[in-house]
């Protein structure tokens, strides 16, 4: 798996661990707070409730993988945060991830790349229209109810929320039993 972790610290990320016995949980007390009134993204998307899925459909696409790469980008910046600032950073380790999954998508035949921070590769969601690049789309962790916190702990990664460090975070779920090996 060294290559993977080559290749995502080459694409810019700051910490990369590959996980493996991974048992996530889709968490209802998390996943409560996509709502209309707690998120500005719900019901705009493809990657927010309601589009994204039941919990229960969200837990059952997770329940059949138990390895992945969990991938950082860490920035540091000014305070205040800006809203165009964060908007950028996010944009930037999302085109980063979608890299990475390029990489190793030619490797497995099943993967699920999960992202915080939204889908960020259309000018504007094409929702409730067809999603227009489904190939492309990452879901979001906290729409799957996955408690980033807790599983960048488990990794030994730092992760808070503060006025001068952002921690973004991906998750690129992969089956190795559909392992193709083109990367060796």
């Amino acid at each position: 798996m060294k290559n993977y972790v080559d290749k995502a610290l080459e694409l810019g990320f700051s910490e990369v661990k590959y996980l493996e016995d991974l048992s996530l949980e889709c968490r209802a007390d998390l996943r409560a707070y996509c709502t209309p009134e707690q998120c500005p993204l719900h019901g705009e998307n493809w990657v927010c409730p309601p589009a994204c899925g039941t919990l229960a459909e969200c837990a059952s696409r997770v329940q059949d993988f138990d390895r992945g790469f969990l991938l950082q980008s860490i920035s540091k910046v000014k305070a205040p945060l800006v809203v165009e600032r964060f908007q950028a950073i996010n944009e930037e380790h999302n085109f980063r991830f979608k890299d990475f999954v390029e990489f190793v998508k030619e490797d497995f035949i099943k993967i699920l790349p999960l992202t915080s921070g939204g889908c960020v590769f259309c000018e504007s969601c094409s929702y409730p229209e067809p999603c227009i690049k489904p190939e492309i789309k990452m879901e979001s962790l906290s729409a799957f109810g996955i408690d980033v916190g807790e599983l960048c702990k488990t990794a030994g990664l730092d992760y808070s929320f503060r006025d001068d460090i952002v921690y973004l975070i991906a998750l690129l779920l992969i089956d190795e039993k559909g392992r193709t090996a083109a990367h060796p």
